[in-house]
């Protein structure tokens, strides 16, 4: 039986910012990431695909809207609330029951290290801390669908990590879905699917796999080092199987020549090459 869907965007357009007819599906438990360079048209797509903002084409949604969770690339927070009572806002407006002394509360509010913070006022939250509390407050009412605009890449390594760890649970058990824009190739590759934006024009979108084979390999020489004294040779060793590891014919190699997997980003780079953007 087919993943059942989340949200269908078919034929979506936003002139002129967002050039292409745009369609896709985002099933239960896929994550799909929208990628590009600053101006490619990441966030018109993700406030459009919401209803944010006028849009030409259709949007067709599978869940309540209010199951969804969207973490705007600039923290729209309230600043003379307390931390605890931007989350609580945040729930009441989806219909989400949350108490402020709750196991749940305290869950979220420690998760994302806000616990000690949650009597200060939004306004004395450091910019850190206040995309931490955006992305607390979309966590908080997202039961179907998480939308993040560009907030990972202002995380920390550990929260980030942190992050995935709990979505990848959950998109694992396909309770949720998540949409997401970054700056990060990393980033990008921890997607289900990846949608390359170039100018308000959709590149392509497929798996990252499969999108690497769209881009050459880089090649890394590695040579030998020299000193006063004597030359140094460097040995290359090729495992042919899992029984064991043997010289190259036991001679001794002058360079070495690795290859290195293209990222999102040298595939992005390749497609612009291919359509004559650069």
């Amino acid at each position: 039986m087919a993943t059942p869907i989340v949200l269908e965007v078919r034929d979506l357009s936003v002139p002129p910012h967002l050039r292409s007819a745009i369609s896709f599906t985002l099933r239960e438990g896929e994550r799909l990431c929208i990628y590009g360079h600053s101006g490619a048209g990441k966030t018109t797509l993700l406030r459009a695909s919401l209803g944010l903002i006028r849009y030409r084409g259709e949007v067709v949604w599978h869940v309540p809207r209010s199951s969804t969770g969207y973490a705007a690339q600039y923290p729209r927070l309230l600043p003379r609330t307390t931390t605890l009572q931007q989350i609580l806002w945040c729930a009441q407006l989806h219909g989400v029951f949350l108490t402020p002394h709750g196991s749940r509360i305290h869950e979220l509010l420690s998760g994302w290290h806000l616990w000690a913070h949650r009597q200060k006022t939004v306004s004395r939250l450091s910019p850190g801390e206040q995309v931490k509390l955006e992305m607390c407050c979309a966590m908080a009412v997202a039961s179907r669908l998480l939308v993040v605009d560009g907030l990972l890449d202002a995380l920390d390594e550990a929260t980030r990590a942190r992050f995935w760890e709990e979505v990848d649970a959950r998109c694992a058990r396909r309770e949720l879905a998540l949409m997401y824009t970054t700056h990060s190739a990393r980033e990008a590759e921890m997607a289900d699917r990846v949608l390359l934006l170039h100018e308000g024009r959709l590149l392509a979108m497929d798996t990252p796999e499969r999108l690497r084979t769209r881009a050459t390999p880089g090649a890394v020489h590695l040579q030998p080092a020299h000193d006063a004294d004597k030359q140094q040779s460097l040995k290359v060793y090729i495992r042919q199987s899992e029984e064991g590891i043997i010289t190259q014919g036991n001679v001794i190699a002058r360079e070495l020549i690795l290859q290195r997997m293209p990222t999102i980003e040298d595939v992005l780079t390749a497609l612009l090459r291919e359509g004559g953007w650069q």
